[in-house]
């Protein structure tokens, strides 16, 4: 279907429903993702899960999916699968959502599965026998309703792990307990083979050993699978074709720059939630999906391990480790890529066999407020104290290094004593370069670390439209008599860390920063900008 438009229709901000956006018409804008869907239902019988972060239209995907299986034609007038879908049959569907709910104990988990039982039998008016295990009416409840209607039964999942995810950082053994009453009921769909045409899972996390994923019921995890890659969030060609004057003047490569970046192994995507708000508010750039609310166990996850944070612009993970996790055994990359904070940037075919994946945040917005969270996981200095950021910035765009190492100076100067006093991270260059990489990328700074040349790595590069600046940390580095470098520039000449830069017109910058363990803080600073004989 071409859906070009040249008239603007209404953003679909607030609405739950795909019965919703299409009744009465289209004055609402939908995105058509039926081909997707039509690829997945088209067969007889089939079992699918998919991951995709917050807020991606997972939720209005299954809407979608229900409408379609109901058969309710109406609502697909001009869509993709509209000419394409034997309307003369239609599916009873249990729909089966955990969102919408806090958990906070195990009663709270038990008590909204229970509440979705009762509603789905409400709906197709079967008697409940609610003294059974929550399984086990599951179970009923399938079979049930397929001998009522004659028919098999569609079943559709929607954040399936929510009460995993509200509960993952807990210190007490909730998320486990958690995980078993949800192994129990959804094993109820594997017993219901038989009763069943179709089943639609997706979450946000994928854990193995939740039982649902083995046995002869496997479902097809689609969430790198090429064909469904755009499923969720929108493409470019769908922002250039489907919004009609909703872009004009606006500079797409700053839209680009905050908000793609997203890859499954097809056409990159755009997080849709950031999109609609983005021009619901006036083409006003800022971090909407990162304010619409953030899942607690990041901040405790930083909190109790120690996180070089520069390592996640440039991390590689075999596809074991980036796909499967167990709650003993949580991977904080992987948690972070299958959350919507990393991507995919690299698939690496080994040579043995199998792949490993390259991960990097996606784009500026998560960039910059994922460093913010992990400076202040890192320094348990409040965000409006950091403020400091910002002068830092822009020192560095005019490029006065003294007022520069004077933010720098009143950074760490604002660290509270007792981050120090439990452990000996201020005797680590990694603790330094990991502040000062949050303290700068957190800005949307263009910030390199650890990259690679021929005669080592830099520890830090950063860059501004007039200057390139080569950064070396140093800690508890004496500094030798009559040295007036130290040992941090020493290194970037002896190394020559500013070569890939030298056909770059800006001018480079050389900076040394020295850190002392008892001060807490830079020992001695030094910069000086590069010249060549």
């Amino acid at each position: 279907m071409d859906n070009t438009m040249s008239q603007r229709q209404a953003l679909p901000i607030g609405i739950q429903t795909f019965e919703d956006l299409r009744k009465g018409g289209s004055d609402y804008l939908y995105i058509d993702k039926t081909a997707h869907i039509h690829e997945m239902t088209k067969l007889s019988k089939g079992y699918y899960f998919l991951s995709r972060p917050r807020r991606f239209g997972k939720s209005m995907l299954c809407s979608t999916m229900q409408a379609l299986l109901e058969g309710k034609q109406e609502l697909f007038e001009g869509l993709y699968i509209h000419d394409k879908w034997d309307w003369s049959e239609s599916f009873p569907v249990v729909r089966i959502d955990l969102s919408g709910v806090t958990y906070k104990s195990l009663e709270a988990v038990e008590q909204k599965i229970q509440f979705v039982l009762k509603a789905n039998a409400k709906k197709h008016q079967i008697d409940l026998n609610t003294d059974e295990q929550l399984g086990s009416q599951l179970m009923m409840l399938i079979e049930e309703i397929s001998e009522k209607y004659q028919s098999k039964v569609v079943v559709l999942i929607d954040e399936y792990d929510k009460p995993i995810q509200d509960t993952i950082s807990n210190d007490d053994n909730l998320a486990s307990d958690s995980l078993d009453v949800l192994r129990g009921f959804y094993s109820a769909i594997k017993a219901s083979d038989q009763f069943i045409r179709f089943c639609f899972m997706t979450g946000i996390t994928k854990f193995t050993g939740v039982g649902l994923f083995s046995g002869a019921n496997n479902f097809n995890n689609i969430t790198l699978d090429s064909r469904y890659a755009s499923i969720c969030g929108f493409t470019q060609k769908e922002l250039d074709n489907c919004f009609g004057d909703y872009f004009d003047g606006v500079n797409m490569q700053q839209v680009q720059a905050w908000y793609n970046g997203y890859n499954y192994f097809g056409d990159k995507v755009y997080n849709p939630f950031d999109i609609l708000m983005f021009l619901d508010k006036g083409a006003k750039f800022d971090n909407y999906w990162w304010d619409s609310g953030q899942p607690s166990f990041l901040t405790k996850m930083f909190e109790k391990g120690v996180y070089e944070t520069y390592d996640l612009e440039n991390l590689e993970l075999s596809s074991q480790e980036l796909k499967q996790f167990t709650l003993s055994n949580l991977n904080l990359p992987s948690l972070l890529w299958q959350a919507g904070y990393l991507t995919i940037t690299e698939e690496i075919q080994e040579p043995f066999g199998g792949s490993s994946y390259v991960l990097a945040t996606p784009n500026r917005e998560v960039r910059m407020t994922l460093n913010m969270l992990f400076l202040i996981s890192l320094t348990s200095v409040e965000s409006n104290r950091l403020l400091k950021r910002n002068e830092a910035a822009r020192s560095l765009f005019k490029n006065d290094l003294k007022e520069f190492e004077t933010n720098v100076r009143a950074m760490f100067a604002a660290i509270p004593f007792n981050n120090y006093v439990q452990n000996n991270i201020q005797k680590y260059e990694g603790f330094y370069a990991s502040v000062m990489f949050s303290f700068m990328a957190g800005l949307g700074l263009k910030c390199r670390t650890e990259e690679a040349t021929s005669k080592g790595r830099i520890d830090m590069a950063l860059e501004t439209p007039t200057h390139i600046y080569i950064v070396e940390f140093k800690a508890n580095a004496p500094k030798p008599e009559g040295d007036e470098r130290g040992e941090a520039l020493d290194q970037i000449h002896e190394k020559k860390y500013y070569e890939p830069y030298l056909n770059d017109q800006r001018k480079i910058v050389l900076i040394g920063m020295h850190f002392n363990e008892e001060k807490r803080n830079l020992d001695w600073f030094k910069d000086e900008e590069l010249k060549l004989d």
